[in-house]
């Protein structure tokens, strides 16, 4: 009777467990049905990494979940022209071999991403590395914070 009862709250425990809302990043194509999400608690940081289609050097944006919103905190490149792109107000300095430059304030609901034929495109955080045209091929992504099970996270793909 007792190893039922254990057995029972063992089974229920872990089904709460797997239920509960778990903060993610979603990343899905606009044009398949294809899903890819990855944990992402509040006031986490990621990378959106790239290739400039017009001076050909990798670019580094770190951006930063706010909640429900998404927001740029810095970009980063070995090409000054490449941070200049952005055109924001404020300094860009040196850090090492890399120009850097801190992000006005911002936030959105959402990123959309074009993964483009070169498929250099990246999301990159603590626990997760998405090669974009590897997992997704050549298509456009969006890509929001949301809360799901913690069940699916496990699995990556709802």
């Amino acid at each position: 009777m007792r190893a039922i009862a254990l057995g029972t709250a063992i089974v229920a425990l872990t089904g709460v467990a797997l239920a509960a809302p778990v903060a993610v990043l979603r990343v899905v194509s606009q044009i398949s049905d294809r899903t890819h999400i990855v944990p992402l608690a509040d006031g986490e940081h990621y990378e959106y990494s790239y290739q400039q289609s017009i001076y050909q050097v990798p670019v580094v944006e770190e951006h930063v979940r706010n909640g429900d919103t998404l927001s740029i905190v810095r970009v980063r490149s070995r090409d000054r022209r490449a941070v200049e792109y952005f055109r924001w107000d404020g300094e860009i300095r040196r850090e090492g071999d890399e120009f850097v430059q801190d992000a006005p304030p911002n936030h959105v609901a959402a990123l959309t991403i074009r993964i483009t034929t070169e498929g250099t495109q990246r999301l990159r955080g603590a626990g997760f590395d998405i090669f974009l045209r590897d997992e997704f091929g050549e298509t456009v992504v969006t890509v929001t914070t949301q809360y799901v099970p913690r069940l699916l996270t496990l699995l990556g793909h709802p």
